[in-house]
């Protein structure tokens, strides 16, 4: 790390630890941050919601009290958020965190949100037309992704034919707007430079097995108890329905599969999620990939220092 963090400041430098899902982000940038004056900004588009807590795997109340950490608990469920919302806010965060003469360290692993702060993506400043999203409700996924690849064909490029929230967000653009979704996405220079860190596995089955791990962990530890809370305030959410673990969970507790099958399909469908997540990532050649199933904790903590240093 430079020897004058104001002048690091100054400089707009900040890290970013990335990734796929259950690689330990958190743990590993919560011990750093007690050895450097990093602050944390979440890059997670769940962990914006209240109550949306084991399931996520979000930073405990204590573990914030001891690190400051942004970009957490912002709106309820019900609530409308956006891509354009992070961006106003967590820049915000990052001028505040600079004033106060610390570093800001993004973590986590929703790449729209890190390419967009870190990049300089720019996106369609659209609100949300809840009228024309219950229209779309009437139509299944295939339909929806087949009409944006008739409208859009290049939109699709960047959006998985499974991602439904994307889709109509797309789709809403474009109706709105009258114009194409991806001719309205565009770069600008990037406000920072950024020290990109990249954690994941060379081996896909390593990394299923700790997924299945952390689901069953999460599973026997309040989990369900706290989607059945979810589900009494705010009922069958699209926001819970679109969430992995949360989905699941709501089959389980309709009585459609038993607790052995829901943690099969949680397992499942977090390692392909996995996958589209490292497709994202891939793409930003500045992402110095440390690989977890070659090294031990130990070891992984001294190779990110080996960044930061």
């Amino acid at each position: 790390m430079k020897n004058n963090l104001l002048l690091l400041a100054s400089e707009q430098d900040v890290y970013a630890l990335v990734g796929p899902t259950c690689t330990g982000k958190t743990k590993f940038a919560l011990e750093l941050a007690k050895k450097y004056p990093f602050e944390i900004i979440s890059a997670d588009s769940r962990l914006v919601y209240k109550g949306m807590d084991i399931g996520t795997s979000k930073p405990s109340s204590e573990e914030r009290k001891r690190i400051p950490h942004y970009m957490i608990d912002l709106i309820k469920p019900n609530e409308e958020y956006s891509v354009g919302l992070y961006k106003k806010e967590a820049q915000r965060r990052v001028n505040e965190i600079f004033l106060k003469d610390k570093i800001p360290f993004f973590v986590g692993g929703t790449g729209l949100y890190l390419n967009t702060i870190l990049l300089g993506l720019d996106t369609p400043q659209i609100k949300p037309d809840l009228s024309l999203r219950r229209q779309f409700k009437d139509k299944s996924q295939e339909e929806l992704y087949q009409e944006l690849k008739r409208l859009d064909q290049k939109a699709c490029e960047t959006i998985h034919k499974n991602d439904n929230f994307r889709t109509i967000r797309a789709l809403e653009v474009i109706y709105k707007t009258n114009k194409l979704f991806s001719s309205l996405k565009k770069r600008v220079k990037p406000l920072f430079q950024v020290v990109w860190i990249g954690l994941t596995y060379h081996d896909r089955e390593v990394h299923t097995k700790r997924i299945k791990r952390r689901t069953e962990n999460f599973c026997n530890d309040g989990f369900i108890d706290e989607v059945k809370t979810l589900l009494q305030n705010y009922g069958e959410l699209d926001l819970f329905k679109r969430t992995i673990g949360y989905a699941e969970a709501i089959d389980y507790l309709r009585g459609r599969t038993n607790k052995d099958q829901m943690i099969e399909k949680i397992t499942l469908h977090t390692k392909q999620f996995a996958k589209r997540q490292m497709t994202w990532f891939r793409a930003n050649k500045e992402i110095h990939w440390i690989y977890l199933d070659k090294i031990n904790y130990d070891k992984t903590l001294k190779s990110i220092e080996k960044d930061i240093v």
